[in-house]
């Protein structure tokens, strides 16, 4: 028999527990209020097509019924059902997502190799997927404690690795905002929209330049050895600055496109009565509307930025695809994503479990 658990081991593992169900309860609301969503939609078209049904009943003339008719078939061709789905092009919009969300954890380790880190590749990708499940929880707080008590179990210490987390989630963001500022100008939406999108992204990338990132680091945490690798890589400490600068907008970049073609899938997998912009156009419009739409649900710090998300994203989409199916794209993405991140997040959470058994845990350094 091994030995009894102390007092701080059972600690640590209530903690554990109280953070599993935490995670567990968020991303159950999410998924049913998509659900709810989905639903309360496909029971909109179908009163639509069940009041034309009683209009033509009530109507003799050939010409309105025929109206009637090419107007139900409309509705009718619109409505989400199982068999109307394009299944194939959902499922590689889920591939295509879940590899738009490793890129900002190669960049998580450049950050924290920058920081005097060595974690390896994998742990860092491990982490950074585990992540994602926490965005899911109030305050959106449970993302950091999550992938810093991985990256502490495996070798980091507390404050770089905390500091490498918001190092990657800022320029994550920063990049959503500036791409979302760049596309959407070119876009048929309200003008207060292009105009936030814009202000969005100045006030998001001008954090990220090295001078202010690192000045707002070393105020917060005290940490003055911040951009020291090692000294055999022979750069000085604003050269990797620098570097890591260009290397995070690099990675951040190819994420949200990766995101945002995804997203374009998930567009045109659903059916609609409208004819959908030429593919170049609809890239555009879902790549605008998702970065802008991610950016603000982070920036409302709603769990999951449910509410915000789908308002911009239909605000946004209507004009290109129409609004039912903007708001039946807004769900579907948001019961998409979550799969995907769920399973990503179990995927590491188990991958991270194997790892640990066998070894004592790390010691938790500062």
């Amino acid at each position: 028999m091994g030995s009894p658990l102390t007092a701080r081991q059972l600690g640590i593992k209530g903690v554990k527990l109280v953070v599993l169900l935490i995670v567990i309860v968020g991303l159950g609301v999410a998924v049913r209020s998509a659900v709810m969503q989905w639903q309360g939609e496909t029971t909109k078209l179908l009163d639509s097509i069940a009041a034309i049904d009683r209009e033509l009943a009530e109507r003799s003339e050939e010409e309105e019924r025929a109206t009637l008719l090419r107007q139900r078939q409309r509705v009718l061709a619109s409505l989400p059902t199982l068999d109307s789905l394009r299944w194939d092009w959902i499922g590689l919009a889920g591939l295509i997502y879940g590899l738009g969300l490793l890129p900002p954890a190669i960049l998580l380790r450049q950050s924290l190799l920058v920081l005097g880190q060595p974690v390896r590749t994998d742990v860092a990708i491990a982490a950074q997927l585990l992540g994602h499940a926490g965005k899911y929880a109030p305050g959106k707080a449970m993302v950091v404690v999550l992938r810093v008590s991985a990256l502490v179990r495996n070798g980091a210490t507390t404050v770089p690795a905390t500091v490498s987390v918001f190092m990657e989630t800022l320029l994550m963001m920063a990049v959503g905002a500036a791409v979302s500022g760049l596309v959407i100008g070119w876009l048929p939406v309200p003008r207060w929209l292009v105009l936030a999108a814009a202000v969005g992204a100045v006030a998001a990338s001008l954090p990220t330049l090295p001078p202010v990132l690192r000045l707002v680091t070393e105020r917060v945490t005290g940490w003055g050895r911040m951009f020291r690798m090692d000294d055999r890589v022979g750069m000085s400490s604003q050269a990797q600055a620098w570097t890591l600068f260009f290397s995070g907008w690099g990675w951040s970049l190819l994420s949200w496109l990766l995101i945002g073609a995804s997203f374009t899938l998930l567009l045109a997998a659903i059916p609609t009565p409208r004819e959908l912009p030429p593919p170049s156009q609809l890239f555009a419009v879902g790549l605008a509307s998702i970065t802008l739409a991610v950016v603000a649900g982070f920036a409302s710090l709603l769990p999951g930025g449910v509410g915000a998300r789908e308002l911009v994203l239909t605000t946004i989409l209507t004009p290109a695809v129409g609004t039912g199916h903007a708001l039946l794209a807004a769900i579907a993405a948001r019961l998409l994503f979550v799969l995907v991140e769920a399973v990503l997040a179990a995927a590491a959470w188990h991958w991270l479990r194997r790892r640990d058994r066998g070894r004592p845990a790390l010691a938790t350094r500062v």
